[in-house]
């Protein structure tokens, strides 16, 4: 135990002194080399400070860092080297990087930008009133029966195209016809009555009341078989006019009396779009006007039509005229009820300078183009007229012949450089 503790205490006092000692350091003297350095003896210096006029052992030269001379670089060091590649040093010629980008963007300025022009021509311009509107047949028939019966045939079916008189569907008619034999035996009877009377009437033998009474039943028969002959003829249901089954109806078994509807009939060679036209755009509307329409259900087909009537008066609910235009429609294409954009011309410009509607900028209110001269975009204020499909009718600021830019104008400035590419 004496010896255990004596190693204890060994231990700690040697911890005390290595504590007091000063860390080691890059080029400082150890305890081992001061004492070799010192041949009388002489105790080291605890202050960690070398002998007068002693290098210590691993200390760099004077002036040099260790990074300096593992990588071989001279005095100057790193710092100097830096120095050489800094901004507005000698090796950039003294140009700071906003003097560069200055010099860039002058270069680009002046490079020309690539255009696409159009010429502006001369031609024919229309103006028209756009609206649209729902097509309905000019002529429409509702088919009844006129008579009582049951259906027994059907000859047409929707979509089928008819003349008219052309029949549809027939009514039985059996107990009419047994009517009408009836009828037609007590005419044969009321007339013998009707002759006899008549020779006893000129022998006196019978009163003018009597033979009135016998002449009265002869033509009430003639009366009732007259009527029977026309329910007979209307058992046959008839188109009253020419054009397209739209509806049916009835069906085969249907009992029907007068009256009952059995088809609904339109006109099929003329179709109509009725237009509903504010009274202040009135003015422009005139009977016979050429007018367009275009129908979104045929892939944008265009047809033909002109201004048939014009209504005297206003809706006062809607504040609008009713414009009636007729299309013809003699492919049987338009159907009722097709959506139709209808354009009416009210006005025509001949021979009028006609340029790209692309070439226009439109910025408050103020119509510019861009026309190419010796190279340059030069900025030209516009007056404009009708518009009709890609072009814009020019009323002042261009000549005809003029190179209008259409593409790449955005962003141009009056005066750029431009290069065509494209005419």
């Amino acid at each position: 135990m004496k010896n255990l503790a004596l190693i204890l205490l060994l231990g700690i006092s040697l911890y005390g002194c290595s504590d007091s000692e000063e860390p080691k350091t890059q080029g400082a003297v150890s305890k081992t080399t001061a004492q070799r350095a010192s041949p009388d003896g002489e105790k080291p210096r605890s202050e960690g400070k070398r002998p007068e006029g002693k290098r210590p052992e691993g200390k760099r030269p004077e002036g040099k860092r260790p990074d300096q001379a593992a990588r071989g670089q001279g005095a100057g060091g790193p710092r100097a080297g830096a120095e050489g590649r800094r901004p507005g040093g000698g090796a950039m010629g003294g140009r700071r990087p906003g003097d560069r980008m200055a010099q860039m963007r002058g270069q680009i300025e002046q490079r020309p930008v690539p255009v696409a022009v159009a010429k502006v021509q001369r031609g024919r311009v229309d103006a028209f009133y756009a609206t649209t509107a729902s097509l309905s047949a000019a002529e429409e028939a509702s088919v009844v029966a006129r008579t009582q019966g049951v259906v027994q045939d059907i000859f047409v079916e929707e979509g089928d195209i008819v003349t008219a008189g052309e029949p549809l569907a027939q009514l039985d008619t059996t107990r009419l016809a047994l009517e009408v034999d009836r009828t037609r035996t007590n005419i044969e009877s009321f007339d013998r009555a009707h002759k006899r009377a008549r020779q006893l009437l000129d022998t006196s033998m019978i009163s003018p009341e009597v033979y009135d009474q016998a002449l009265y039943n002869l033509e009430r028969e003639n009366a009732t078989l007259a009527l029977q002959l026309y329910e007979m003829e209307e058992a046959t249901i008839r188109a009253p006019i020419a054009g397209v089954i739209t509806l049916r109806h009835i069906k085969l078994g249907n009992t029907l009396s007068p009256n009952s509807p059995a088809f609904e009939l339109k006109q099929a060679d003329s179709m109509e779009a009725v237009l509903n036209v504010p009274e202040k755009e009135l003015i422009k509307i005139k009977e016979g006007q050429l007018a367009i329409a275009s129908i979104d259900a045929l892939n944008d087909r265009d047809f033909e039509g002109v201004v048939e009537r014009i209504a005297p008066e206003v809706d006062a609910s809607s504040g609008t005229f009713r414009v009636t235009v007729a299309l013809d429609n003699t492919d049987n294409l338009l159907k009722p009820g097709m959506f139709a954009r209808v354009n009416v011309r009210y006005d025509s410009s001949e021979n009028t300078l006609l340029v790209n509607r692309e070439a226009v900028v439109t910025q408050k209110d103020e119509n510019t183009v861009f026309v190419v001269r010796d190279g340059l975009a030069m900025r030209q204020f516009v007056e404009l007229g009708y518009a009709m499909g890609g072009d814009v009718e020019i009323l002042n600021g261009l000549d005809e012949g003029d190179e209008v830019i259409v593409t790449g104008q955005n962003g141009l400035k009056d005066g750029t450089s431009v290069r065509v590419v494209s005419i």
